[in-house]
């Protein structure tokens, strides 16, 4: 396709970026991409010839070069898709828009271009002979895609794979959901056993070196009592007042060692629901497995490229948010691994402090 370097544009009636589409020539069945990104695509009026142009330039590459005429049609597919004839050239033009505002703005431009290409062949019936004299006889019909040029067979496996794809990118929506609410109640239950345990290691760290303390003291009382029980008996009163602090230790002794075995229940406790927090995520683990293997069944049933023709929608569009999907789940994978190295960090911190505390309770 060569740009005709002597037409008269200056600065363009209207400017838009999209994705750029041609029919395949061959099967007339198919979509082929032109660009592989959006791409300016201008309206400019040619003062010289005094005709309206469709162009888009990608680097050096002219991808559209159509003339605006007053049979032109004009096809809005669907909410982001629109497609038009070019006779002239044999060629059937797809463009894919970002949001439905954009393209009401170039169907609306085109709409405006043609009425007013319709009123410049009223008064130049001459340019408007030779203009349908340079057309080819191929009418703009034959151009049309239409789901009946397709198998019927194919035309009915394509309605089922796409069927199939939409309940498994709903299922995964759905899922995807349901494990961000529960990694988020996972977060703050870690919050919370974290907490826990740092308070209560902070509290036994204090047991201990109060029970150690009394233990001295116990030591020395004893001690004490000894000595004086074999003295005189004017010493008796004194021995019976350290006997008195003997017991009132002993029993100081006991109340720590209560609460030493109240710590290593509440201990347990944690550890029970760390258990619990990790059945459940691996069962969140088991379901984004399924997933991952149902959504590969479906890509590789999925014919790679294809269009559903009927409506002008690429099945590219699937094939992203089945590539969005997966990213997520491997971002919520990575999380979860993370969350898990956590989990069994913590729960061999509190085993290893259920064994210490045990073994202070054997020794005291």
């Amino acid at each position: 396709m060569h740009l005709d370097t002597n037409m008269g544009e200056q600065l363009p009636l209207f400017s838009c970026k999209a994705h750029i589409f041609q029919v395949d020539p061959d099967t007339r069945k198919s979509w082929v991409p032109l660009s592989s990104s959006a791409v300016n695509v201008q309206i400019f009026h040619d003062s010289v010839k005094n005709v309206y142009r469709i162009l888009s330039v990608d680097g050096s590459k002219v991808l559209i070069n159509t003339i605006v005429t007053a049979r032109m049609s004009f096809t809005k597919t669907s909410q982001k898709f629109c497609q038009w004839v070019d006779s002239r050239a044999n060629h059937v033009y797809g463009l894919g828009f970002a949001n439905e505002n954009d393209l009401t703005r170039f169907m609306d431009k085109f709409i405006e271009v043609k009425d007013a290409t319709r009123q410049a062949l009223k008064h130049n019936e001459h340019r408007s002979s030779s203009v349908d004299a340079r057309q080819t006889p191929r009418s703009e019909g034959d151009w049309s895609i239409h789901s009946g040029g397709l198998d019927p067979l194919v035309q009915t496996q394509l309605k089922q794979e796409n069927a199939h794809l939409k309940i498994a990118l709903a299922q995964s929506s759905n899922n995807a959901k349901k494990w961000q609410e529960e990694l988020e109640i996972l977060r703050n239950n870690n919050a919370k056993l974290t907490t826990a345990l740092q308070e209560s290691h902070a509290n036994v760290e204090e047991w201990k070196r109060q029970l150690q303390f009394y233990r001295d003291e116990c030591s020395r009382l004893r001690q004490m009592v000894s000595n004086h029980h074999s003295s005189n008996d004017g010493q008796i009163n004194e021995a019976q007042e350290l006997k008195s602090l003997l017991d009132g230790a002993d029993q100081r002794n006991q109340e720590q060692e209560q609460k030493i075995l109240q710590l290593e229940n509440q201990i347990q406790r944690y550890i029970t629901q760390i258990n619990t927090l990790e059945d459940r995520l691996s069962s969140n683990e088991d379901d984004n497995q399924r997933l991952r293997s149902e959504i590969s069944t479906i890509q590789r049933r999925t014919p790679q490229g294809s269009y559903t023709s009927g409506h002008g929608t690429l099945s590219r569009s699937p094939n992203r948010n089945v590539e969005q999907l997966i990213r997520l789940r491997d971002l919520f994978e990575t999380k979860t691994n993370d969350f898990n190295q956590t989990l069994a960090t913590k729960s061999q911190d509190l085993q290893r402090l259920c064994s210490q505390i045990t073994q202070t309770i054997t020794e005291f």
